[in-house]
Formats: C-alpha cells, sequence, structure tokens
C-alpha cells in the first residue's frame, strides 16, 4: 500500500493512462457546453476546448443537462472501469473494487452548490440508510479532466485522517458535507492539488477537504470525476465523534 496514503492521508499525483476513455467523455462534455463558449478555432484539440472560458456566467439549467447528460453516459462508466483506473487503485488496494458511488463534478463560476466545506467522505456513509455503503470505507480519486490550479481545486490537510470521523451539518443539495468544529484544522497542515488532465489523487475517507473557496470570478470550467473504490482488507479503526454517533442512532428512527 501506498506509504504517503497511510501516512499523509493521501497519494501524490497521479497520472492515470487511459485509452480512449477521456478523450471520448471531454467530448460528450464539449459537445454540451461549445455554444456557450469564448469564440475559438474549431480544430483546437478537445483538450484546449474544454479548457476555455465561458462567454458569461453560465445559467444554472445548463449545469443540470450536462451533469445528467454525463453521468447517465456509458463514457463515464468506461472511465470509472477503466484499466488506468484500476491500476491507480492497485497502487493503495490489493483487490479493489468499484464502489456504488462515483461521481462526475462540474464547477461553473459563481455557484455556490459546487462548493464543499471541510468534510470527510466517509461522514456520507456513515449515515447512510443503503446497507451496500456501510462498512466499505473507499477511497476517493479526484480525477481532472480538463487541468485545477490553487483557485479552482480542492483542498486536502495531512494527518486528518489518523484522528475520528467528526460530526458533520446536513447541508441542502450535498448531504453531510460540513464539518461542525472546524478548529483543529491548522493552515500549514492544509495541501493545494494542482493537476493536469487526466491526474489525479487519491485520499482515504476519513481525510478532510473542502472545494478552494472561490477569491476572484473565472469563467473557466473545472470537470472533475469522484471515483470511488473499496478492499474488503481495508477496515481502518474508527474513533467518532459521539454527536455524530447520536445522528447515526436517530436517523434510523426514519
Amino acid at each position: 500500500m501506498d506509504n504517503n496514503f497511510i501516512t499523509k492521508g493521501f497519494t501524490d499525483i497521479i497520472c492515470v493512462n487511459f485509452n480512449d476513455e477521456l478523450i471520448n467523455l471531454q467530448k460528450i462534455i464539449y459537445g454540451k457546453t461549445k455554444d456557450y463558449l469564448i469564440e475559438h478555432e474549431q480544430n483546437l484539440p478537445i483538450e484546449k476546448k474544454i479548457n476555455l472560458q465561458f462567454k458569461k456566467i453560465p445559467s444554472d439549467e445548463l449545469w443540470s443537462q450536462l451533469m445528467k447528460t454525463v453521468n447517465e453516459s456509458e463514457a463515464l462508466k468506461n472511465i470509472i472501469n477503466s484499466d488506468g483506473i484500476k491500476k491507480a487503485f492497485k497502487i493503495i488496494f490489493k483487490n479493489p473494487k468499484p464502489f456504488d458511488i462515483s461521481t462526475f463534478r462540474a464547477r461553473f463560476p459563481n455557484q455556490k452548490r459546487v462548493m464543499y466545506n471541510w468534510h470527510q467522505d466517509e461522514g456520507t456513509w456513515y449515515l447512510s440508510k443503503n446497507t451496500k455503503h456501510l462498512n466499505k470505507f473507499p477511497a476517493t480519486l479526484w480525477l481532472s479532466l480538463n487541468g485545477a490550479n490553487k483557485n479552482d481545486s480542492i483542498q486536502l490537510v495531512n494527518h486528518s485522517h489518523k484522528k475520528k470521523l467528526y460530526d458533520h451539518q446536513f447541508i441542502t443539495g450535498q448531504g453531510f458535507f460540513n464539518i461542525k468544529n472546524k478548529k483543529m484544522i491548522k493552515g500549514e497542515e492544509i495541501y493545494t492539488v494542482e493537476t493536469k488532465a487526466s491526474e489525479c489523487v487519491i485520499f482515504h475517507p476519513l481525510t478532510m477537504h473542502r472545494s478552494v473557496p472561490s477569491k476572484k470570478l473565472s469563467l473557466r470550467p473545472r470537470y472533475t470525476i469522484d471515483v470511488r473504490y473499496y478492499d474488503d482488507e481495508f477496515k481502518p479503526q474508527i474513533n467518532v465523534d459521539w454527536n455524530f454517533k447520536i445522528k447515526k442512532i436517530f436517523k434510523k428512527l426514519f
């Protein structure tokens, strides 16, 4: 198992090798957004086309249409189940298996819904009513489809996976994606991910992370996939905040 995943809570940046899976998905994204992008040459490579800025702030309707189209596409399934993704997960797992939920995400300018505060992914699975999600402890492979810089990426907290599963608040439209008490997060422990297209980082289900807060408006979109795999032999011992334990007890009643 990768040493950084165990000690830091996340791997170094990994380049995923694809056949046609990545370019096929990039073509779908471009096909849905091309009429809203700034003027450009049609013979540009597809990876440059999906990096172009919008002419203006796009509508929520366009975002919803794109999310639906991509998340229901065979092209997304082909990426999630590709040999390149499986090989990346074998860096940390001996026998990686696809988890039930992997999601394409589009970050459009000036859209608050796509901004996630500090949270741990296990906070969602811990309170799930779906028994298939319980005690799987999936790792998340955060895959960039068009590159991410320090202003529109995600941030991870070094060594945060070694502490506990913190109390999470429910956010409408997102789920349990907000750690209630953030005093334990130290600025010097925050790592901002920067990637090129087809690069990724894999992080532990207890690693605290968030979207980089928007400091200035950029009309360039960011496209990523949260790919999740688990291993039956990977069963970390988890100390759960007692407030969160109480939430789980009451959630079973509804």
